[in-house]
């Protein structure tokens, strides 16, 4: 696992892999900013679906590299992305189909780019954005980490 402000900080790229169900997926990422998102960023936030108040929602801004030798639909790559705190508790992303993909803020913020309808070619960097959900808390430290056992460490 990797903490997030390491790596926006160092602008290094990361090497993320794991074991898909027939290949072994690998994908270069690199982090260049992580913030709250303010919901009044947000046309009809109230459409946001699965929020809890109690949270706030982060976008983390990405360039992805597709590794494998075949289009690599994002829903296997920069979607298997997970946040863990310093306790261990895990974060997936958040996936609301309003925020990602229906409203005008999904376009203009690049979040539409890793919803998971357009495939990441070989070798060709793809840039945008994802979202978590995660916990009221400003000092927290997150860790970039990947579902299904993977492994994520700086190239």
């Amino acid at each position: 696992m990797v903490p997030i402000k390491e790596a926006i900080s160092s602008g290094a790229w990361l090497h993320c892999e794991y074991q898909g169900y027939n290949d072994l997926i690998k994908f270069r990422l690199k982090v260049n900013s992580f913030r709250k998102l303010n919901l009044k960023e947000i046309d009809n936030p109230e459409e946001i679906k699965g929020y809890d108040s109690n949270s706030v929602i982060w976008i983390f801004e990405i360039e992805v590299i597709n590794l494998t030798k075949n289009a690599l639909n994002a829903m296997y790559g920069p979607n298997k992305l997970n946040l863990v705190d310093a306790d261990g508790f895990c974060f997936p992303i958040f996936r609301d189909d309003h925020l990602t993909y229906l409203s005008n803020f999904s376009n203009k913020a690049g979040l539409r780019r890793f919803f998971g309808l357009i495939d990441l070619l070989p070798k060709i960097k793809a840039v945008g954005c994802i979202t978590f959900q995660l916990p009221d808390d400003d000092d927290t430290e997150y860790f970039i980490s990947l579902a299904d056992n993977g492994i994520v460490q700086e190239v």
